[in-house]
């Protein structure tokens, strides 16, 4: 009986992440209500499992200024080695720039730059923090009996769809956010399994390609 219930908990487990890899692409709802509509989805999972947010590193009384200026300090060091160095790399083995066109609207356009940093720092970054890093990388570690380090099957696994879920931005963007994701699983790993430190890592790092974009740069 209890095998049975662990292949049907497996069987779930990679239902509801396939939903999370597809529903905010088919789903036909804007960026600022499919996040809810997700999340809301993982946390009655989660709770009909007998578990919460808090087991996958979302926990508020963790959110400390530690985690705001470590995590965000290196999400900048990681932003600029990734617009001086890995991009270009990627660039001269023969991948296209980052299909970048949704974006085209924020090019010297202070206000709009304003609007998206607050609703991707307050609601898409968080979103995609608790369901990747959170959610995919913590049921993909117990479905593979890891630890969900980088380098285990859950960590590179977690990375590759995380990568394909910005399949959009082209095959040069999903190597890059595939580094982009070993990067920030090794960051949530290294401080515990606290997703405030991959959330502000994410945010500076997003905080610093917008920039670029609306200089022009990008």
């Amino acid at each position: 009986m209890k095998g049975k219930n662990n292949n049907l908990r497996i069987i779930l487990d990679v239902l509801l992440i396939a939903f999370v890899m597809l529903f905010p692409h088919y789903g036909h709802l804007p960026m600022y209500a499919y996040p809810f509509v997700v999340l809301g989805v993982i946390w009655v999972y989660l709770n009909f499992n007998g578990e919460s947010f808090t087991a996958i590193g979302f926990r508020f009384a963790d959110l400390k200024w530690r985690a705001f200026y470590v995590g965000g300090a290196i999400g900048v060091i990681y932003a600029v080695f990734h617009f001086y160095l890995l991009g270009p790399f990627l660039t001269h083995l023969g991948f296209r720039h980052s299909n970048l066109s949704d974006f085209a609207y924020l090019k010297h356009n202070v206000a709009k730059y304003l609007l998206l940093i607050v609703l991707a720092s307050v609601l898409v970054i968080p979103y995609e923090e608790i369901a990747f890093r959170g959610f995919v990388l913590n049921r993909l570690k117990t479905i593979f009996g890891d630890k969900g380090t980088v380098l285990s099957v859950s960590g590179i696994l977690s990375a590759v769809l995380f990568a394909l879920y910005h399949i959009q931005e082209g095959w040069g963007a999903v190597v890059a956010i595939f580094v982009f994701a070993l990067v920030i699983t090794a960051v949530y790993r290294y401080f515990k399994s606290n997703l405030w430190y991959a959330i502000f890592f994410h945010i500076t790092y997003d905080i610093f390609m917008l920039t670029m974009i609306l200089l022009g740069k990008m």
